[in-house]
């Protein structure tokens, strides 16, 4: 690549940076949307950027504010950040990596049992393995005495053990199941018989030939990894007592820091990913093509409005909604999608009719005399008037697990749902309007959105309107709180699923059966709708299912930091959340853990884990759906089509099946 051109996708992926680091002004003082002093605040950003005499920042000591400059505090804290997170991600490719090459060695049924292994490990939160690893080193001393390593930074001590393995669990999950899935892809591909053929053996052709092919894919997936162990890394800093370069925001949140930060985070990716592309050739793989000349010249609709009557109108809807229906019950026979809809759906409405129709939702109690007599303050443990016991207020965590429900299941959806549908709405004008350099502009600020921490961005940007200090003035705005959370959680993703969905259709459009639709007269609506989404489908599912997850996630990251749906009682401590989302008890973690409580934490992580776990059921079930709708079949589903096909019981062949000659001789003279 021309240093020409790196230079300029390096200052789209800053302007990005830029941007969205300037929203925060929109909720300085309250909710002032301003649009100029948006734009003089991405002014004064640039110039500042360009001035190294504003390079400090203000540093509350004792009690007054002090200019510190930024370098002194970069040179050091910003290196122990980047070791860390570098580390963490070195030990999840290799692990991953050399667990997903040994697992594709394995028999089927051993695969079948880690897949199912890997999905429940990645339903697992973050901070609960941070916590078990600080729990098992703290029940290890107990034991035996002996401190396998420091877990908390004190002082100037610094520690690296800890952090890096906290950090690495996670991208270590996903690089083992991407790894896994990629590999059995590839050894599906026609090469594979014919190296079987040759007699070289199934771990040779796995190392020196799948491994070698996955490299592309690789590199795409892992950017998705790599984003949420960004996000990790902001809560490993806080656990772990240490003020790295993602906590430096904490000090300052002016949009010039927010934007230095993001930037010295964003550097070391950029020329990474970069170097990595310029190794292994794989800019050439991605071309976009221009196609935006030549769709103008098709006509729009396939069909005239003027002759359009209200009457067709209706019954082109009706069809279309009995489609909908009809695919709806199709999927319902899927005993996956099934069990997972009636789990969210269920719960959902028994959570809206709970809390509309019951007198005292959730209970109180704050005195409890037990069978000797004798009263004790919350929190209480289980018992026959508080099945799930209660928390350090009283409250009954089952009140608030099932009035929270419907906060924590609708909006995580919505948001998810709200983030694909605008990155798919956004796809039409991305296709069909703009051109070469339009859209590659657009991917390069959206890759350089795809490094930021996207925990750390919630946090700035719902800090200065989600605190109360009074019951009554919050839940006055926990509506708004909402609206701001779930717009705030949409907006600085969609680039990145703009990019996704928008580079899935750029491939789709130069495949032959949409250029037969172009070349048979066909309209860029039905081109789109009929042509191209079918195929879009699937991937918008997995899309859903994965935004899904990654809300739930942000979710709890904020609610590390006192940060929960439609605002924070600080009245008293630890703070309260106004609508009992179930991440909000999670601020209890440390303390159920370290006391022994664990009838507070148990609750919510059992019925979160239960909801990843439906929502990967039914992304599934879709996308086996639509699969089979487009000529793709999973699973079984081959081996009995292929039944079908060639009229008698179908049989895996296996090497009992050939006679090999002179295999070691012919081995020799191939290698």
């Amino acid at each position: 690549m021309k240093p020409l051109k790196l230079l300029t996708h390096y200052l789209l992926g800053i302007i990005g940076i830029v941007f969205v680091s300037c929203v925060i002004v929109f909720f300085e003082n309250g909710m002032n949307f301003n649009i100029g002093d948006y734009f003089k605040n991405i002014l004064s950003v640039f110039q500042s950027l360009l001035n190294p005499s504003d390079w400090y920042f203000q540093k509350l000591i004792g009690y007054q504010l002090v200019d510190t400059p930024i370098i002194s505090y970069v040179a050091d804290n910003y290196t122990y950040s980047m070791t860390i997170l570098f580390s963490s991600l070195l030990i999840a490719l290799f692990v991953g990596g050399a667990l997903a090459f040994f697992t594709s060695i394995l028999p089927v049924k051993w695969k079948s049992f880690i897949h199912r292994l890997l999905n429940s490990l990645e339903a697992l939160p973050d901070i609960l393995f941070i916590f078990l690893l600080q729990l098992l080193v703290i029940w290890f001393y107990k034991q035996w005495g002996y401190l396998l390593f420091q877990f908390v930074t004190l002082g100037s001590e610094k520690v690296y053990l800890s952090p890096i393995l906290s950090l690495s669990i996670l991208p270590t999950v996903l690089f083992y199941k991407v790894i896994l899935l990629l590999l059995e892809e590839e050894w599906s591909k026609e090469y594979v018989p014919l190296a079987k053929s040759k007699g070289f053996s199934k771990g040779y052709i796995l190392f020196h030939h799948c491994l070698r092919n996955i490299k592309t894919k690789l590199y795409i997936q892992s950017k998705p990894i790599v984003w949420a162990t960004l996000s990790s890394l902001l809560v490993v800093e806080y656990l772990h007592n240490f003020y790295g370069i993602i906590r430096f925001v904490f000090f300052d949140t002016r949009p010039f820091i927010i934007a230095f930060t993001l930037i010295l985070i964003f550097t070391p990716f950029f020329i990474l990913y970069h170097l990595l592309n310029y190794l292994f050739k794989l800019d050439s793989q991605d071309r976009i093509v221009d196609n935006a000349q030549s769709f103008r010249q098709i006509r729009l609709f396939s069909f005239q409005f003027s002759k359009s009557t209200p009457t067709s109108i209706f019954k082109k809807t009706l069809g279309v909604m009995k489609k909908w229906i009809r695919s709806f019950l199709t999927l319902c026979k899927n005993i996956k999608f099934l069990l997972g809809f009636l789990f969210i759906f269920g719960l959902s409405v028994f959570s809206i009719l709970y809390s509309t129709f019951k007198d005292e939702p959730i209970k109180r109690m704050k005195i409890l005399e037990d069978e000797d007599g004798k009263l004790h303050g919350p929190s209480f443990s289980p018992s026959q008037m508080l099945p799930l016991g209660s928390d350090s207020y009283g409250y009954s965590i089952l009140d608030m697990l099932i009035v929270g429900a419907k906060y924590t299941i609708l909006l995580s959806a919505l948001i998810a749902l709200l983030r694909v549908l605008f990155g798919y709405v956004l796809t039409i004008p991305y296709m069909f309007w703009l051109g070469e350099r339009s859209k590659k502009a657009i991917n390069k600020i959206a890759d350089g959105m795809q490094f930021l921490p996207l925990s750390l961005l919630a946090y700035v940007l719902l800090l200065p309107i989600i605190g109360f200090s009074e019951r009554t003035v919050g839940q006055t705005f926990i509506f708004q709180n909402l609206v701001v959370e779930v717009i705030i959680l949409t907006v600085v993703v969609i680039p990145v699923l703009l990019n996704t969905i928008g580079s899935e259709s750029n491939q789709l459009i130069n495949s032959e059966y949409v250029q037969a639709a172009i070349v048979t007269g066909s309209s860029r609506s039905s081109i789109f709708f009929k042509h191209i989404t079918p195929h879009l489908l699937p991937k918008m599912a997995f899309l859903f299912g994965q935004q899904m997850m990654q809300v739930l996630q942000i979710f709890i990251h904020l609610s590390v930091f006192q940060i929960f749906l439609g605002g924070t009682l600080r009245e008293s401590f630890p703070p309260r959340s106004f609508t009992n989302e179930w991440t909000s008890l999670f601020v209890y973690l440390r303390e159920s853990i370290v006391t022994g409580q664990f009838w507070i934490i148990l609750p919510p992580l059992f019925l979160y884990i239960l909801l990843i776990y439906s929502i990967q059921a039914i992304v599934r079930a879709i996308i086996e759906e639509q699969q089979r709708k487009i000529g793709v079949h999973y699973g079984t589903d081959n081996r009995k089509r292929r039944k079908r096909e060639i009229g008698f019981p179908y049989k895996e062949p296996s090497t009992q099946d050939f006679t090999f000659i002179n295999t070691d001789k012919r081995k020799k003279q191939l290698l």
